[in-house]
């Protein structure tokens, strides 16, 4: 099928109900010029009309392959189709993307071009549900620094060496997002990456999308955590971008998943408390918290409800010291209860004067003492307050108190 100088070209597309999309993916690499393509479909099961237009290319001959059946993700089905192909270079189509006409014939000419090149791109569009043009991903010419700062390489543009791609060991199937770049920065850290000024794809952008759909709750974490995984931190530019444009999910959203990454450092942590596992506290209510000497806990906010009891009065007391009183009013609250500790493991008491016990009003059998529920429970360092209280201010504050504040150092 192939001489010795035209490599075989393995496009792989992962597929699960997009019937709507698949047969214009499918379409735009059989008009590729490149003679020696090989379509490889891993479809997950669809049951949405998706297999009938599979079975209409399935006498293509090696052109084109697919399989379906239940997979484990985008991530898996990848791997099978890396799995499957017999060509030396890849590329990955996802099944709502397409190619530009003589893409393909364009990244095969480069890496024949550059043998150094582990893998090449190029420019790439977004595209909306009717393939019409919205505008240009925003792709640069490569460099590890820019990388770190930013996706900066569109996926259906890209064209990997498989045996690159393979020692690499494929796409992390932990990850269900930023599974590309998070590959790109594994191939970044050993292997030259290449980049051509030329149209090769579109990235199809709509309303039931993984890029539109869980592009903050799923992506921003997985980004964080690829970004650490590979650079040791990550970039102020990736947290400026999400808390400017993505602020709907909410401060203690952030606030959570700062903590968890330790963005800001060494973040204190709850250690025990004895609020129930229906989130009602009792009467006295106690938190230990466990932090290192260089950030001690500055503030514990405590965000609940009170939505049975008049408004009550609060007690709080800090390693038994430091009696303060706070007012719990009949609705949501949230309180700021600043704590002055350089001791590793600090105590934190909230005895409040109002409880109910619901058996004894008739309510339920529950026979517990009980006053408030609360939500959340978030020991703050003194750098993470700052970043709480401008970020109250709003988005574009916090945003501009990380880029003046933290200095992250990549590994590059």
């Amino acid at each position: 099928m192939n001489d010795l100088k035209m490599p075989l070209v393995s496009i792989i597309t992962p597929s699960f109900n997009q019937a709507d999309f698949i047969e214009e993916t499918i379409e735009s690499v059989r008009m590729q010029d490149y003679p020696y393509i090989e379509h490889i479909v891993v479809d997950g099961g669809s049951t949405d009309g998706t297999q009938e237009i599979l079975k209409k290319y399935s006498d293509s001959g090696d052109r084109f392959r697919y399989i379906s059946e239940p997979d484990r993700g985008q991530s898996d089905a990848i791997n099978k189709g890396l799995k499957m192909a017999k060509g030396e270079i890849i590329g990955w189509l996802n099944s709502d993307d397409t190619y530009f006409p003589g893409a393909v014939s364009k990244a095969v000419n480069a890496l024949k071009e550059h043998r150094e090149w582990a893998m090449v791109y190029g420019n790439a569009y977004y595209i909306d549900e009717n393939s019409k043009n919205m505008h240009s991903y925003l792709v640069q010419p490569y460099d590890r620094q820019a990388l770190f700062q930013f996706c900066i390489i569109c996926q259906p543009a890209a064209f990997v060496r498989k045996n690159i791609f393979e020692t690499v060991g494929g796409v992390d199937e932990t990850l269900d997002f930023c599974m590309d770049y998070d590959l790109w920065m594994r191939i970044s850290k050993d292997y030259s990456i290449g980049y051509i000024p030329d149209y090769l794809a579109n990235s199809r952008l709509h309303s039931a999308c993984k890029s539109v759909v869980h592009i903050v709750d799923k992506g921003f974490p997985e980004i964080i955590k690829s970004s650490i995984k590979h650079y040791g931190t990550v970039a102020n530019d990736w947290l400026c971008n999400y808390l400017e444009h993505h602020s709907q999910i909410g401060l203690f959203w952030y606030v959570n998943l700062f903590k968890k990454y330790e963005i800001l450092g060494t973040s204190p942590k709850v250690s025990d408390m004895n609020r129930y596992s229906d989130l009602w506290v009792p009467p006295n209510y106690r938190i230990s918290i466990q932090s290192g000497l260089q950030n001690p806990p500055a503030i514990l906010l405590i965000k609940g409800r009170n939505h049975i009891l008049d408004k009550m009065s609060a007690t709080v007391s800090i390693n038994n010291n430091d009696l303060q009183n706070y007012t719990i009013p009949k609705r949501e609250f949230v309180i700021e209860i600043p704590i002055h500790s350089n001791v590793p493991n600090t105590v934190v008491e909230i005895v409040s004067n109002k409880h109910v016990v619901p058996s004894k009003l008739g309510i339920s059998s529950d026979s517990r003492s009980l006053s408030f529920l609360v939500d959340e429970v978030i020991p703050l360092s003194a750098e993470e307050y700052k970043f709480y209280k401008e970020f109250q201010k709003g988005p574009s504050y916090a945003s501009a108190w990380i880029q003046k504040n933290r200095n992250p150092i990549p590994v590059l």
